[in-house]
Order: structure tokens, then C-alpha cells, then sequence
């Protein structure tokens, strides 16, 4: 994970630095808004995890700054280096927003499904580290007031495997799993749309290919 993050850092200020050399501005401006916007998530999600208390909106704020950001800007770029049309940025740029929440949403509903060999994590780690991603919101949202309050206690001392368990257990039996997978699919055809408008091209059928496998992966 180390290296990742300095890899990725590394990344970002060769991006910038190129942005600057070319007098890329706009680059720039894109790259440094998507900066901003993935911090803020993370902060977002760092003190809703203290308090335990995020619904469904928030959570969809936090994904979007955090990973929708990052995708749109890519895209956003990626269209800014090739046309002046406005509206095809714009078109792109939602592509990159919707795939980005598809894309967190399925991350985090594999930390209910997934196995360590696969994902490079164990199931429930999100729960470890007391973070509440939508399966658990919607199943606190369905189950008795009892069960929901019995629910947070166990992520609040989630340290323990039985606990854990508990909650996995707890978000499958109250839909958590089969509403995630609607939402991933539902953020997934609104990147489809936003290139509907595009005539049919290789680097069109590589992006609808990329937004199935999104909802098609298991890592």
C-alpha cells in the first residue's frame, strides 16, 4: 500500500509538472479541482465514521469526491485534448462521474462477497475500519431499530471476527447486497447514456466495455 500511494503521488506531480510545461492550464485546473474534491471526501468519510452516522446522501457525496471525482476528471481531460465541443466534455465528463460511482459502489459491496485471495483484503474490512458504505446503510435503514442500534455497536467494536460476521451476516439478510448491486447498475447505464449521443467507434465500445466490467468484477 506504501508504494502505491508514493507511486500514485509520484504520478500526480509528473502530471502536474507536464500540465505547467505545456501551459496547460486547463489540465491543470481539472487535475487540482479533482485534488481538492477527493480530500474533502476523505475528510467527509473520516468524520462520519467517527460519529457512525451517515445516510445514504452523504455516502453518495463521499463516493463522488472521493472516486467519481478522479474518474470525470480523466475523462474531462481526456476530451479537453481532443475537442473544442463543449458538450462532448460535458458528456464525458458524467461518463467519468457515474463510472467513478459504479466503481466505488461495487469496490465496497465486494467487501461483503469478496475472499482475501482475490481482493487482497478480508471480507468485512471496511467494518474493521468502522467504515459504513451503502450495504450496511440500507440494511440499518430496513431492519428493526433494535437490530440497526445492535448493528453499530458490533462496527464500533469491530475488532473481533464474531462481530464481524454478525454484521455481514445482518446486511445480507436485510437486502443490503441485492440494493447495492441496483445502485451500481443504475450509476453504470447513466455512464452508458452520456454516450449515447456519440457515434458508434472503437474508443466507444472500449468505454461501454469498461463500464461492464466494472459491474462484472470480483477484484
Amino acid at each position: 500500500n506504501k508504494i502505491a500511494v508514493l507511486m500514485g503521488d509520484y504520478l500526480l506531480s509528473r502530471g502536474l509538472l507536464l500540465s505547467l510545461e505545456h501551459g496547460d492550464h486547463y489540465f491543470l485546473d481539472s487535475t487540482s479541482h479533482a485534488v481538492k474534491r477527493m480530500s474533502e471526501g476523505e475528510l467527509l468519510q473520516i468524520q462520519k465514521s467517527r460519529q457512525l452516522n451517515i445516510n445514504e446522501e452523504t455516502y453518495i457525496q463521499i463516493i463522488s469526491d472521493k472516486t467519481g471525482s478522479l474518474f470525470s476528471a480523466c475523462t474531462d481531460i481526456g476530451a479537453a485534448s481532443t475537442t473544442t465541443d463543449q458538450e462532448k466534455r460535458n458528456l464525458l465528463k458524467a461518463y467519468g462521474e457515474n463510472v467513478g460511482l459504479a466503481f466505488q459502489i461495487r469496490d465496497d459491496l465486494l467487501d461483503y462477497l469478496g475472499r482475501k485471495n482475490i481482493l487482497g483484503k478480508s471480507t468485512g474490512s471496511d467494518i474493521k475500519e468502522k467504515k459504513i458504505t451503502l450495504p450496511l446503510i440500507y440494511a440499518l435503514q430496513q431492519s428493526s431499530r433494535r437490530d440497526a442500534q445492535q448493528a453499530l455497536r458490533h462496527v464500533k467494536r469491530g475488532a473481533h471476527q464474531k462481530e464481524i460476521d454478525w454484521v455481514l451476516s445482518y446486511v445480507r439478510e436485510n437486502g443490503g447486497l441485492e440494493y447495492s448491486i441496483r445502485k451500481a447498475e443504475e450509476y453504470g447505464s447513466f455512464a452508458k447514456a452520456s454516450l449515447s449521443p456519440f457515434p458508434d467507434s472503437p474508443v466507444k465500445h472500449s468505454l461501454l466495455q469498461f463500464v461492464n466490467f466494472v459491474m462484472e468484477r470480483t477484484s
